[in-house]
């Protein structure tokens, strides 16, 4: 096995990972924000939550 072919699997791996972390955080967050459970409000990224 190529050694950078092996390692070029466990960055995507990682690459993945994290985004899917990032977007599931995200959706998290703008959630909790609009609702009023933190302080702050983000109803300019998804104006349909009321």
């Amino acid at each position: 096995m190529n050694k950078k072919a092996q390692l070029g699997a466990i960055e995507m791996k990682f690459f993945f990972i994290g985004l899917i972390i990032g977007i599931i955080g995200a959706v998290v967050v703008v959630y909790l924000a609009n609702k009023g459970i933190i302080p702050f409000n983000l109803k300019f990224l998804c104006p349909a939550i009321k």
